[in-house]
């Protein structure tokens, strides 16, 4: 698993480079943009035959995922809503990987609802045709949050996914910032931003998985 983390932060790293000096239009931008998560997805694709259910729909998950940052990627019109769609499908499948040794635990769900119901009565004036999209992926993050924090199992991976769960959102919610709220924000800071956190969410998930994965291959071994 080292090595893939390693490898990983060095082609992040690459891209958070891409994004200061050259455009969405360089013939480059895109593969920088994806490389990493195909890395991830990788990562656990070539054990996926051995994976517990929650590993398989994470690395599910990690594709959809893939498949939001190229349409993100595409720099014409008209691509920011099947990326949209993408990363909703993704996060479902996350909140339903999360799901698989939780308790309904409602109490958790408080903050999340507090939160998404907030940001989406500050966004919802400026969305206009986007509105229910936006509206369901909210609902969407929100849940996979509320999910990931409503895990039964209190271990270091419990909360290097809750951890990553939340540094989605605060992901989504740059995205939201700069493209709704702050249309003058400086598109290479909000483009760091974005991508920083991202990388980060995407990476404590997928360790937080792979983790999770060695060790139940560690008591099948014994």
């Amino acid at each position: 698993m080292a090595k893939e983390i390693v490898l990983f932060v060095l082609f992040s790293i690459v891209h958070l480079l891409a994004i200061v000096t050259i455009s969405k239009e360089d013939a480059m931008y895109l593969p920088s943009k994806v490389i990493p998560i195909f890395i991830l997805i990788f990562g656990l694709f070539r054990f996926f035959p051995t994976l517990e259910k929650r590993g398989k729909l994470v690395a599910i998950g990690l594709v959809f995922s893939a498949f939001g940052d190229t349409f993100l990627a595409i720099p014409k019109e008209g691509y920011f809503v099947p990326g949209l769609g993408s990363f909703l499908i993704a996060q479902l499948i996350y909140a339903y990987a999360f799901t698989l040794d939780s308790k309904i635990k409602p109490i958790l769900a408080i903050p999340f609802l507090i939160f998404g119901s907030s940001f989406f009565i500050v966004l919802a004036p400026k969305l206009g045709e986007l509105t229910i999209p936006v509206g369901f992926y909210i609902s969407a993050i929100c849940l996979m949050g509320w999910r990931a924090a409503a895990r039964n199992s209190i271990t270091k991976p419990f909360y290097l996914g809750l951890l990553g769960a939340l540094v989605f959102i605060l992901s989504d919610s740059i995205i939201a910032y700069s493209m709704f709220l702050n249309r003058e924000m400086d598109r290479t800071v909000a483009s760091l931003g974005i991508m920083v956190t991202y990388y980060l969410a995407q990476l404590l998930i997928y360790v937080a998985t792979k983790s999770e994965e060695l060790d139940v291959q560690a008591v099948k071994n014994t």
